[in-house]
Parts: structure tokens; C-alpha cells; sequence
């Protein structure tokens, strides 16, 4: 009798350590997976593409191939008469969105215009990107934040010319107002945390324009 007690709670035993390491299994798992990025498909990125390692240097210095970023004179006049009022009273958030040298203005045509309370790391900006790279057109974000990573991400980018972005960094007291002029609603931090960035939170204008200290648009 005794010798099936003992063989019963040798069974037992290996049956818990059998559960114990599935489930040990099953929540490395989970925890491999929830560090994993989000599977998002980029546009125009090849799948098959691989990261490319650049020094500071070479990350802040426009391709060779790139031609020069300027507007015609014409333009730029056009354009100052247009922002003797700045509809946005805060200015690009980085010189190196500078896309006309002459003016030192960033000007950016037929933009997606979002509004954004706070901006934390790249993956909570990346559901604008994409919806911008979709739709081949340049990307304007205005918030009252940016972690400095990611704006140096999406400045880097710029001057890459690997996307048009622009971000403007405005007091997050006045969002608001800059949403009711540009016609949508201010987008928090946890839309953006959750990818929820449907159309309607995209102002369309025919050119964007942001000097150092203030910025303005054509519809």
C-alpha cells in the first residue's frame, strides 16, 4: 500500500513541475512578444529591408545626390506677403527642417496638418507617419511636446530626405486655439499610444510655412 502512495506522489511531482515549466514557458513568451515592435507594415519600405548605421555626422549631412532645397524668389514673396500675421505664434522646433535656406523658413506643400497634445517616443508617432507615407504627402505636427529622440529621429529623416516632416513645438495652453484655426480637434497622448489617428484628425492645407518664430498656412 505503501509503495502506491509513493508512486502516486512521484506522479504528482512530475506532473507539477511539468505544469510549472509550461507555464514558465508560456509567460516567457508573452513577455518576448510584448518586447517585440509593433507589426506595422511601413509604406514603400522593402521587406526584406535592413537598418542602416549612420555616425552623427553623416546622419546631419543631406545625401550627395540631394539637390538643393530652395522656393523660387517669386514664391517666397508671395508667401511673406501671406504671413504678415502668423496664424501659429511658435516657429519649426529644429533648424534642420529648414527647407528654404534664403528665408530660413520650412515650407511644405499640400501637408497633413495633426495637432498633438504630447508626443513621447517614435512608436507613438508612427501611426502619422504612415498615414503621411500613404498618402505621399508631407507630414506637420504641432505639439505642446516632443521627446528630444524622437523630434531628432524625424529631423534626421528630413535631412536624410528619407521623409517631409516638420514638427512645431507650441505652448500647450494655446493648442487648442491652433486646432480651432486649423479645424480639427487636439489628438492626447493616449490616441496616439493606441494608433488612433483616423482622418478626421488631419488639417489639409495647400502650403505650410514656419520661420523661427512663427508659422502660417495657405488653404
Amino acid at each position: 500500500m505503501e509503495w502506491r502512495i509513493i508512486v502516486g506522489a512521484a506522479v504528482l511531482g512530475v506532473l507539477a513541475l511539468a505544469l510549472a515549466f509550461l507555464s514558465d514557458r508560456r509567460s516567457r513568451q508573452r513577455r518576448e512578444q510584448a518586447s517585440l515592435p509593433p507589426d506595422r507594415h511601413i509604406p514603400k519600405l522593402a521587406a526584406d529591408a535592413t537598418p542602416a548605421y549612420l555616425s552623427a555626422e553623416e546622419a546631419n549631412t543631406p545625401p550627395a545626390e540631394a539637390p538643393k532645397q530652395a522656393i523660387p524668389a517669386d514664391e517666397r514673396e508671395q508667401l511673406t506677403a501671406a504671413g504678415s500675421v502668423p496664424q501659429v505664434a511658435s516657429g519649426w522646433a529644429d533648424p534642420r527642417f529648414v527647407t528654404d535656406q534664403e528665408s530660413g523658413w520650412a515650407v511644405l506643400h499640400d501637408p497633413l496638418v495633426v495637432v498633438v497634445d504630447e508626443v513621447g517616443s517614435v512608436r507613438e508617432v508612427l501611426p502619422l507617419v504612415e498615414k503621411a507615407a500613404a498618402a505621399d504627402r508631407p507630414l506637420v505636427v504641432v505639439t505642446g511636446s516632443m521627446d528630444p529622440d524622437t523630434l531628432d529621429t524625424l529631423a534626421v529623416n528630413v535631412v536624410r530626405r528619407t521623409r517631409r516632416a516638420l514638427v512645431v513645438k507650441h505652448p500647450a495652453g494655446d493648442l487648442r486655439a491652433a486646432a480651432l484655426e486649423l479645424g480639427v480637434d487636439v489628438v492626447d497622448r493616449d490616441s496616439l499610444q493606441a494608433g488612433w489617428c483616423p482622418p478626421t484628425v488631419f488639417a489639409h492645407v495647400t502650403v505650410w510655412v514656419s520661420s523661427k518664430t512663427g508659422s502660417w498656412f495657405i488653404r
